[in-house]
């Protein structure tokens, strides 16, 4: 099978069906600034591994011959492809070898591992693991499983593409991110028979861009490596497959920045009670960069995944609060002295402000003998509040100036 077509994404249905979580369309009300925008969330961070990955990885792996089962799988993967296919390996019981790059979240690394396959951890990113796993199937004569240059995969993917037309049947928007292809090429494919009512748009980072390069070109091309917070998203090119059907079935793409990710993860938490990793925000973040897309309505953003590093996640909640002026960091530098730290916080504590976390510098060149710097994190309303608590910590004597909590 060369190509793929809907028929193909019905069979996939009936494949994976029992084995997959069919995940819901949730309403997201009362949108920032538009309120009365129709917008759903398909919440493909649900699924059984935290990515609708698991759809392609349990529809390929189905159809091996009982040679290539023998002979075991392997795969490269940032994180959630691995864990798709290490998931179907335990469960068909499957020898699986997963090659993920380096950098890959500690987290996915794992979740991968404690689904039994065998991880290795080689490359820079997921193009130089990919490289890798290719040398591996070739000299152990292991199947190689693709994450998206592959018929069986796409259909797979495409079975979320079926569920948003059974939930939403007048939808009018699917945003989805765009990594290699396969989930927006498959979503196409089972909407394709609403083409004209219904727009397919996809997301990728300012930092890999490569589909909307390949559309300039006519041609898949190959980005340089670049790390981006949507590492689910960080492959260098498209695959040929996916490109043919993306160009003749995407209406628009559109490339976020890493700061915008950042924000539609926090959003996505406190707004909608959702989990998302950078890839799954990505059609969020697109949405709030380009709120005209809302026109288009009724919009369904599919949250690919949601499988975040709980240490990225506490920076980019941390990140999001500063943003909306709930956390001011505040530094004072004074002298050494005992009682001084206790009375600082006391006069924080005066001025309704929460202290979150306190550090101490005494080491640094730039200090005085006998001097030491406080870096403190405190807790506010918003913005007004956090500016008369820096106001008042000047007024009671302390040299209190705020610290920016990184790169706008």
């Amino acid at each position: 099978m060369s190509q793929v077509g809907l028929k193909d994404i019905q069979k996939a249905r009936r494949e994976i069906q029992g084995r997959v979580v069919r995940t819901p369309l949730i309403p997201f009300f009362g949108w920032p600034g538009k309120p009365e925008a129709q917008v759903f969330l398909k919440l493909e961070n649900l699924q059984r591994t935290g990515s609708f990955k698991v759809r392609g990885a349990f529809n390929r792996m189905a159809h091996l011959t009982p040679g290539e089962v023998a002979r075991g799988v392997i795969t490269a993967s940032a994180g959630n492809h691995a864990q798709g296919v290490a998931l179907a390996a335990k469960e068909m019981g499957i020898r699986a070898t997963i090659i993920m790059p380096e950098p890959a979240s500690p987290a996915k690394v794992a979740g991968t591992r404690a689904l039994g396959a065998k991880v290795v951890l080689k490359g820079r990113d997921y193009q130089e693991a990919y490289e890798e796993a290719q040398r591996v199937a070739a000299a152990e004569g292991l199947v190689f499983i693709h994450p998206y240059e592959d018929p069986l995969i796409i259909a797979g993917q495409g079975t979320v593409g079926l569920e948003i037309l059974e939930d939403l049947p007048d939808v009018g928007t699917v945003i989805a991110g765009v990594g290699g292809g396969g989930l927006l090429s498959g979503i196409a494919l089972a909407l394709a028979e609403r083409r004209k009512k219904t727009r397919i748009i996809g997301v990728q980072p300012k930092a890999t861009g490569n589909l909307l390069a390949a559309l300039m070109a006519g041609k898949p091309v190959t980005v340089g490596p670049s790390p981006t917070l949507a590492d689910g998203l960080a492959t260098r090119h498209v695959g040929d497959l996916t490109f043919s059907l993306l160009k003749k079935r995407v209406d628009q793409v559109f490339e976020v920045s890493e700061s915008e990710i950042a924000t539609a993860v926090f959003f996505l938490l406190e707004k909608a009670r959702v989990l998302a990793e950078g890839s799954g925000a990505a059609p969020v973040a697109a949405l709030m960069a380009h709120p005209e897309l809302l026109d288009h309505g009724p919009v369904v953003a599919v949250i690919s995944g949601g499988n975040i590093d709980p240490f990225l996640l506490d920076s980019l909640l941390w990140r999001g609060l500063a943003s909306q002026g709930r956390v001011l960091r505040v530094l004072t530098v004074f002298a050494d002295r005992p009682g001084m730290l206790a009375g600082l916080l006391k006069d924080v504590a005066s001025l309704d402000g929460n202290v979150v976390r306190v550090r101490h510098e005494r080491e640094s060149p730039f200090l005085n003998p006998g001097e030491v710097a406080v870096e403190v994190e405190i807790e506010v309303r918003d913005r007004e509040h956090a500016r008369a608590v820096l106001a008042g910590l000047k007024k009671h004597g302390w040299s209190a100036r705020s610290v920016p909590f990184g790169p706008s």
